[in-house]
C-alpha cells in the first residue's frame, strides 16, 4: 500500500498556484515580447512625419518609448516606420500645409488649424480666441464639431485625418506686465493664426505674423513688444531669456491634426492601416490627459523657474477680451466664411454657440445669448 504525504492547506495552495502560473505564464510573455502576426507580410512603407517643431511637446510624445512611432512600428512587424521631422528642418510654412499635403509633397504632416484658417478658416470654429472661459469649455467645442471639421480637412487636402494632438492655454509673453486692456495699446504681439490676430487687434495690439522658431531672437531684439503661444511651447524655445512677464492665459487649447495623404493611405492593407489608426487615437487620448494634468501647469512653472513672473489676468481683462471676442474676432471670422449663410457661421450657431453663450445674428455681429 502506498502511503500519501499529508500536505498542510497552505502548501496545496502554493502547489496550486505553481502549476497556474506554469500554465499561463508563457502565453503572457510571449504577448510582451513579440507583436501579433498580421495579415500583411512583408510591406516596406515610410513615412516622414512633419511636425511643428520638435521642442513642442506633441512631438515628443509622438516620437517617446511607448509613443504613436514606436508602437506603430512593433505591432505592424517594421512594415510601417515614421521618421520624425519638423517645419524648420523641412523648410515648411504652416499655411502651406494643406497644399503639400495634396499634391503629395508630404505623405504624414501635423496640420494646425491656426495655420490654415486664413485659407479654410471654418476650422477656426471651436477655438475662437477669447470667447471660451475655461478648458471644460473648450474641450466641449472641440468635440461638438470634431466630425464634420476632419470631413472638411480631408477633402481639401486630400489627406486622411487619423486623429488629433492638443497644445495648451497660451499666454502673453512680455517685457511690460499686463494688468488691463490699456497696458497692450500699441504693442507688437506675435499672432499664429488670424483669429488670434483679431484678437490682439481687438484689444488694441499691433499683430504681428512671425514664424515660430523667429519669436526668440525678435523678442531678443525689441522688434516685439510680445508674444502669444502656449506656456510649454514658449519653455522649450527658451522665451524666458528674452521676456520678463507671462500674462495669462487666453484659454485656447489648439487643436493639430495628424494627417496622411489620401494617395499613400490607400496603398496601405486594411489591417496596417487599422493600427496605424487606433494608435494615433491612442495617441490623442494620452495627448489629452498629459496635456491636463502636466503640461498644463508646467506651461507656468517652467517659465517661472526661467526667471518669469507670472501675471494672471484680472477680472477686467478677461471681460475685456471676451467683448473683443464679440466685437470683432467672431464678426471678422464670419465675413471670412462667406457671411451668416456659411457652413461656418452655421456651424457656430448649432454647435459652437450654445456652449460658450453667444450667438452669430443676422447681421454678422454677435451677442451674448
Amino acid at each position: 500500500m502506498i502511503k500519501l504525504r499529508k500536505f498542510t492547506f497552505p502548501i496545496l495552495i502554493g502547489i496550486l498556484l505553481l502549476v497556474l502560473s506554469a500554465c499561463g505564464g508563457d502565453d503572457e510573455a510571449s504577448s510582451d515580447k513579440a507583436p501579433a502576426a498580421t495579415a500583411s507580410e512583408g510591406y516596406d512603407i515610410k513615412f516622414q512625419y512633419a511636425c511643428i517643431n520638435r521642442t513642442l511637446d506633441p512631438c515628443k510624445l509622438l516620437a517617446a518609448p511607448g509613443g504613436m512611432v514606436e508602437r506603430i512600428a512593433e505591432r505592424t512587424n517594421g512594415q510601417v516606420t515614421i521618421e520624425i521631422s519638423s517645419f524648420p528642418e523641412l523648410g515648411l510654412g504652416g499655411p502651406d500645409t494643406l497644399r503639400l499635403v495634396e499634391d503629395g509633397t508630404l505623405g504624414m504632416v501635423e496640420i494646425y488649424s491656426g495655420y490654415i484658417g486664413g485659407d479654410l478658416p471654418i476650422v477656426d470654429v471651436a477655438n475662437l480666441w477669447g470667447v471660451i472661459d475655461n478648458n471644460d469649455t473648450n474641450w466641449k467645442t472641440i468635440e461638438a464639431v470634431q466630425g464634420p471639421i476632419h470631413k472638411i480637412i480631408e477633402e481639401r487636402s486630400n489627406g486622411i485625418v487619423l486623429a488629433e494632438s492638443y497644445y495648451g492655454n497660451n499666454y502673453y509673453y512680455t517685457n511690460e506686465k499686463i494688468s488691463s486692456p490699456a497696458d497692450l495699446e500699441g504693442m507688437k504681439i506675435r499672432s499664429h493664426s488670424t483669429v488670434l490676430g483679431d484678437l490682439i487687434n481687438g484689444m488694441g495690439g499691433d499683430a504681428q505674423f512671425v514664424a515660430f522658431s523667429e519669436v526668440y531672437t525678435a523678442l531678443e531684439r525689441g522688434i516685439l513688444d510680445g508674444a502669444v503661444t502656449c506656456g510649454p511651447c514658449g519653455a522649450g524655445l527658451r522665451w524666458f531669456e528674452v521676456a520678463d512677464y507671462l500674462n495669462g492665459p487666453i484659454v485656447s487649447l489648439a487643436v493639430t491634426y495628424i494627417t496622411v495623404n489620401k494617395d499613400r493611405w490607400d496603398a496601405i492593407p486594411a489591417d496596417l492601416q487599422a493600427i496605424m489608426k487606433e494608435e494615433a487615437m491612442a495617441h490623442q487620448k494620452e495627448n489629452r490627459r498629459v496635456l491636463v494634468d502636466v503640461w498644463d501647469p508646467a506651461g507656468i512653472t517652467d517659465n517661472v523657474a526661467g526667471g518669469m513672473e507670472h501675471v494672471p489676468f484680472s477680472q477686467e481683462l478677461k471681460d475685456a477680451l471676451k467683448q473683443a471676442a464679440i466685437d470683432v474676432v467672431i464678426p471678422n471670422w464670419v465675413d471670412r466664411n462667406g457671411g451668416v449663410d456659411s457652413q461656418g457661421a452655421k456651424m457656430f450657431n448649432e454647435h459652437v454657440g450654445p456652449i460658450v453663450g453667444v450667438t452669430i445674428n443676422a447681421d454678422g455681429s454677435a451677442s451674448p445669448n
